[in-house]
């Protein structure tokens, strides 16, 4: 196995392409961006990429050509009798307990509803479409009425310097965890490899010289974008809600969906990430070699 580095990013782009996943695990982006905090390398098989996560001990389902469940035991024991892991595989989309009935023979699973990636109609946050998306369409006319001056822009290498003092600003008022800390680790990665990594996002400025909120996301292989940095200044009202309109108005004929990522399991971020009207989820699953 070897380190992830940019120069990969063809590579994995073109395993990725064979998927078509709506998985936010399968974004070159994130998997370079979290390499650090997650010591995360990977290893070629059979012609598919492998990626391994160090810290948690677990491989994740392979990128590439579809992986039935013989290959994948194969794999997984080979990680195991390795002392990689103890058989654990990572991001098994649902499909595959859909098309290969008789898993249990190779694998335990195992389902956590934190897990899940949101994902949204971008139309639809785009129009305000539907009866939970109208209360958002209230704030953001309240954001625009206490902002007339209000301005989005496109994050350029110009902006950069901008959106990595708001993110470091916005973190330093929440409580510190391990997850800020990994958060830090992965935007530093994304702000020294902004355009290598085929990032792009916009910036809200909720006046001249104030910036109040940014989205940076990457386009996935399937007709799916994945957001992965979103904050806002919650003390201007309307500034969350705006923010994510601005992102669904850039991006209305790029694609369809929108990945907002998983809950965690923390019940404000779930509420928040359900009062946004989800169109779909991509439910994974954890399977164990037997």
């Amino acid at each position: 196995m070897r380190p992830v580095t940019i120069a990969d990013r063809k590579l994995f782009e073109e395993k990725l392409a064979l998927m078509s996943s709506q998985s936010c695990e399968c974004t070159f982006a994130n998997i370079f961006m979290y390499s650090k905090p997650y010591g995360i390398e990977f290893i070629e098989v059979e012609g598919r990429l492998v990626v391994y996560e160090r810290v948690a001990r677990a491989m994740h389902y392979p990128i590439g050509e579809w992986t039935g469940p013989e290959l994948l035991h194969e794999i997984s024991v080979a990680f195991r009798e390795a002392g990689l892991t103890d058989g654990g595989i990572y991001d098994v989309p649902e499909e595959f307990l859909d098309k290969h009935e008789d898993s249990d023979r190779f694998f335990e699973f195992e389902y956590d509803e934190g897990a899940i990636d949101y994902l949204y109609s971008i139309e639809k946050i785009a129009t305000f479409s539907g009866p939970k998306l109208r209360k958002k369409h209230n704030l953001v006319k309240q954001f625009q009425t206490t902002c007339p001056y209000a301005e989005v822009r496109k994050i350029t290498k110009e902006e950069l310097p901008v959106v990595a003092k708001l993110a470091h600003d916005l973190n330093s008022r929440l409580e510190p965890c391990e997850f800020l800390d990994e958060e830090e680790l992965a935007m530093t990665l994304a702000w020294e490899n902004f355009e290598e990594l085929g990032l792009s996002g916009i910036i809200l400025y909720a006046e001249p010289g104030y910036p109040a909120g940014f989205s940076v996301y990457s386009m996935m292989p399937s007709d799916t974008i994945d957001v992965h940095f979103e904050k806002a200044d919650h003390t201007v009202k309307g500034v969350p809600q705006a923010l994510t309109w601005q992102l669904a108005i850039a991006l209305r004929g790029k694609a369809r969906f929108m990945n907002r990522e998983q809950d965690m399991n923390e019940e404000n971020l779930r509420h928040a990430k359900r009062s946004l009207d989800p169109e779909r989820f991509f439910k994974r699953y954890f399977l164990r070699a037997l």
